[in-house]
C-alpha cells in the first residue's frame, strides 16, 4: 500500500449496558482525545466521528495515511556565543547540548528566539512510520482516558470503565490494530442485536463495519437510528389513526437505550384514564420511558407505545409485559390518589409543621404564611384589581400536597396535584390553578401562571425563597445554582412584566426579608434587588434592547422597584437613539454630570438669575425654566419620549453654553452660580434616566 493511499480506521469499544445518559459525554470525549492524540502522533486524517448505542461506543476516523507524517523536532541551547571559545573550540557547554542530543557541535545551527535572542539549535528529523503502529498505541491510551459519573473495577488489571468491557474491535482499513486493554485483546469481532442472541459478527474492513451492522439490526449511527426512530413513531400513528406524542426529551433518551428502535404499542383499561393527565402522563413518560397517544382533540387514549430493541420471535411476550408493568404502576397511583381525595386538606397543612424549610427558617407551615402574607401584600400593590380572596385562598394551600402521598410517590407531580386536591376540597377554579400553577414558570420559555392570581401567588413563593437564600448567603455564584435562583428570579421579573404589575418590588424584597425568622446578611435586600435586575437585563435584551439603555435605568429599579417603569424608559430611550440630535444632547449631559463631580462645594441646583454674566447662561437658564414645567408633566404621566424630546429643545442653548461660557470660573460665587445651573439641568434628566451610561 502506497504511503498515499488513505483508508478509514475504527475503533469498536463493546460494553455492558451503560446507562443512557453516560453516551454522549463519552462520544464527546472520545472526538476531544482522539484529535489530541492523533495531533501528537502526526496522523492526519479527514474527517472523524463518535457514535454511541448503550452497548457500544465507537470512534471511526477517514481518509488516514498508511503512514505518519515526517516530524521536525528543534531543540534550542545555550546562547550562540557559547559555540566557541576565544581560541576558536568549542565551549562545554555546546559539546555538551550536542551530546545530549546525539550529535556532534559541528552539527549545530544558530537561531534567534523571542525573548532569547540567537541560541545553539538542532533539528531532528523524526521519520514517518506505520499508521497502524500509531494507532496501536492510540486506542487503548484514549479508553482510559474516558471519564464517567461513575465507574466499574471487574478485572485483575483493576481498569477502569462505566460498565465491564466484553470486546474491543480496532481496524485501519482491512488490516487489524492490536492493542490489549482492560485484559482484552483487539480483534475484528463484534457482535449483532441483543434480541437475535447477539451473535458474533466478523468485520471485513473498517469501511465496512456500518453497513454490516445494518444487516444485522444495529443502527450504529446516532442520526440513523433517530430518523428510524422518528419514521417508525409516525408509520405508527398514521396505522392507528391516533396520534403518538412526539416528546422530545424521550425520544432522545429512548434513542440510547436501543440499537434497532421497534415500537410495542400495548392497551390499557380505559379506568386508568380517569386519573389527572398529569399523572398518567408522568407514569408514561418518566417512569416507564413509553410514549402517550392522544386523538385528534389532544385527549389522551388508552394505549401506550413503548420502545425495544429490534423484533424477535417473543414480540408477544413484550407487550403484554409492557402492558402488565403499566398498570401495575397505574393501580398503585389510582390507590395513592384515592386515598389523598379522602383526606381534608386541613390535614395536609397540618403535617407541613413536621417538615423542614431550613433549619433556622422554620418549617412549610411557616414558609406558606409567609407566602400569605407577602401575597396579600402584592395584591394590594399590583396596580390591578385582583381577587385578594381567592389569592388568599391558594396561598395558604401552595404547600399542602406536599404531604399527599401521591407526591410522596411520584415528587415531580409537586404543586400539578395541589390543582386537584383544590378542586376536590371545593375552591374555584380560579384558586385551585394558582395552587397547582404556584412553581411556574418552570423554565425561562415556559409558561408563566395563567391568572393574575395565580401569577401573584407564585411572585410570593419565588420572592420568600429567594430572601431566604439570600438572608443565609447562599447567593448562586459561577455555574453553581443547587437552589435554582436564577430560575426563581427570572421566573418572578416574567410574572411581573407579562401580567403588568406594578409593585415596588423594593419594598417587596424588604418585606420578605423582614418576615424571616432569621437575621439577614448584610446588604440582603440590596443584593436581591441586584440579582432580580440582572435577570430583568437578560428579559430586556430579549426584547431587543442594548445594554446601555438598560443600564441607564438601573438605579430607578434599584431605588424604586417598578420594572414596568424600568421597561417604559428604555423603550422610550431606545426609540430616541434614531433622532440625531439625541446623541448630542446626550453627550453634552455626560460633559455636564462629569463637571459636576469634580466640584467639590454643595450645590443646591437653583442658580440666581443677577449673576449671570453671559447671554448664554441667560438663555439656557430660561430655556430650562420654560421646558421644565412641561416636562414634569410628561414625567408624571410616565411618558418619558415625550419628556426626552422635551428635553431637546433646550439643545442649542446648551451647545452654546458649553462653546461660550467657562464654567470653572475663578470668581467663587460665579462658578458656583454656574454649576447650579448645569445642575439644575441634570436633575432634569436624570429624571428621565442616567444618559451618561449611552454609549
Amino acid at each position: 500500500m502506497s504511503n498515499t493511499s488513505r483508508r478509514d480506521a475504527l475503533l469498536e469499544i463493546r460494553i455492558e449496558n451503560i446507562p443512557a445518559r453516560f453516551v454522549t459525554s463519552a462520544e464527546e470525549q472520545l472526538k476531544k482525545y482522539a484529535a489530541e492524540m492523533l495531533a501528537a502522533a502526526n496522523l492526519p486524517y479527514e474527517g472523524m466521528e463518535a457514535y454511541g448505542t448503550y452497548k457500544r461506543l465507537v470512534l471511526h476516523l477517514t481518509g488516514v495515511p498508511a503512514k505518519t507524517e515526517e516530524k521536525l523536532v528543534k531543540a534550542y541551547g545555550p546562547a550562540a556565543r557559547l559555540l566557541k571559545d576565544e581560541k576558536g573550540n568549542y565551549t562545554p557547554q555546546a559539546t555538551g547540548f550536542a551530546r545530549g542530543r546525539g550529535t556532534t557541535p559541528d552539527k549545530l545551527g544558530v537561531e534567534t528566539v523571542p525573548n532569547k535572542g540567537e541560541v545553539l539549535m538542532f533539528e531532528t528529523r523524526i521519520p514517518g512510520r506505520s499508521s497502524i503502529k500509531a494507532l496501536a498505541e492510540i486506542f487503548p491510551q484514549l479508553i482510559s482516558r474516558l471519564q464517567f459519573p461513575k465507574n466499574m473495577v471487574w478485572e485483575a488489571t483493576r481498569f477502569r470503565f462505566a460498565r465491564p468491557i466484553r470486546s474491543l474491535l480496532a481496524l485501519y482499513g482491512d488490516k487489524p490494530v492490536a492493542f490489549s486493554a482492560a485484559g482484552i485483546k483487539s480483534g475484528r469481532l463484534t457482535v449483532g442485536l441483543s434480541a437475535k442472541g447477539s451473535r458474533p459478527v466478523k468485520i471485513a474492513s473498517a469501511e465496512k463495519y456500518f453497513k454490516t451492522l445494518e444487516h444485522v439490526n444495529v443502527l450504529v449511527k446516532d442520526a440513523e437510528r433517530l430518523a428510524a426512530f422518528r419514521k417508525e413513531l409516525e408509520s405508527l400513528s398514521r396505522r392507528m389513526k391516533l396520534k403518538v406524542e412526539p416528546d422530545e426529551e424521550l425520544i432522545s433518551e429512548n434513542l440510547y437505550l436501543v440499537e434497532y428502535p421497534v415500537c410495542v404499542v400495548s392497551g390499557f383499561s380505559q379506568e386508568f384514564l380517569k386519573l389527572p393527565q398529569e399523572l398518567v402522563q408522568l407514569v408514561m413518560k418518566k417512569q416507564l420511558k413509553f410514549f402517550t397517544v392522544a386523538n385528534a382533540k389532544g385527549e389522551l387514549q388508552p394505549y401506550s407505545v413503548g420502545i425495544r430493541d429490534g423484533v424477535s420471535k417473543g414480540q408477544r411476550n413484550v407487550e403484554e409485559g409492557f402492558r402488565n408493568v403499566l398498570e401495575a404502576r397505574f393501580r398503585d397511583a389510582i390507590f395513592f390518589y384515592t386515598r389523598d381525595l379522602a383526606i381534608p386538606l386541613a390535614e395536609f397543612d397540618e403535617k407541613l409543621k413536621a417538615i423542614t424549610f431550613q433549619e433556622k427558617l422554620g418549617t412549610m407551615a411557616d414558609k406558606t404564611a409567609r407566602v400569605v402574607k407577602l401575597a396579600a401584600w402584592l395584591s394590594e400593590h399590583s396596580g390591578h384589581i385582583v381577587n385578594k380572596e381567592e389569592i388568599a385562598l391558594a396561598a395558604g394551600h401552595v404547600y399542602s400536597d406536599l404531604t399527599s402521598n401521591l407526591v410522596r410517590e411520584f415528587t415531580e407531580l409537586q404543586g400539578t396535584m395541589g390543582y386537584y386536591y383544590g378542586r376536590n376540597a371545593g375552591f374555584s377554579e380560579t384558586a385551585s390553578r394558582a395552587i397547582g400553577e404556584f412553581y411556574w414558570p418552570m423554565s425561562a420559555k415556559s409558561p408563566i401562571p395563567s391568572s393574575k392570581e395565580g401569577g401573584l401567588v407564585s411572585l410570593a413563593g419565588k420572592l420568600d425563597t429567594l430572601a431566604s437564600d439570600f438572608a443565609l448567603g447562599l447567593i448562586p455564584s459561577g455555574s453553581e445554582d443547587p437552589h435554582g435562583l436564577r430560575r426563581q428570579a427570572l421566573g418572578a421579573v416574567r410574572i411581573v412584566l407579562e401580567n403588568g404589575f406594578r409593585p415596588n418590588l423594593k419594598e417587596a424584597v424588604t418585606a420578605a426579608v423582614a418576615g424571616l425568622p432569621c437575621p439577614a446578611a448584610k446588604d440582603c435586600a440590596e443584593r436581591l434587588m441586584d440579582f432580580l435586575w440582572q435577570r430583568a437585563e437578560a428579559v430586556f435584551a430579549e426584547e431587543g434592547y442594548r445594554f446601555d439603555e438598560v443600564k441607564a435605568v438601573r438605579e430607578f429599579f434599584m431605588n424604586g422597584g417598578d420594572l414596568m417603569d424600568c421597561r417604559a424608559r428604555v423603550k422610550d430611550i431606545h426609540a430616541m437613539r434614531g433622532n440625531e440630535d439625541f446623541a448630542g444632547i446626550a453627550m453634552a449631559f455626560k460633559r455636564a454630570k462629569n463637571i459636576l463631580k469634580q466640584a467639590k462645594a454643595p450645590l443646591s441646583g437653583s442658580p440666581e438669575e443677577s449673576l449671570f454674566e453671559k447671554e448664554e447662561e441667560r438663555a439656557l437658564y430660561y430655556g430650562i425654566r420654560s421646558m421644565s414645567g412641561k416636562f414634569a408633566a410628561h414625567l408624571t404621566n410616565r411618558d418619558y419620549a415625550k419628556g426626552l424630546s422635551e428635553l431637546l429643545t433646550i439643545k442649542g442653548s446648551l451647545d452654546s453654553f458649553f462653546e461660550k461660557v467657562m464654567v470653572m470660573a475663578e470668581d467663587q460665587k460665579v462658578r458656583d452660580n454656574r454649576l447650579n445651573l448645569i445642575k439644575s439641568l441634570v436633575d432634569q434628566f436624570e429624571g428621565v434616566a442616567d444618559l451618561s451610561q449611552l454609549q
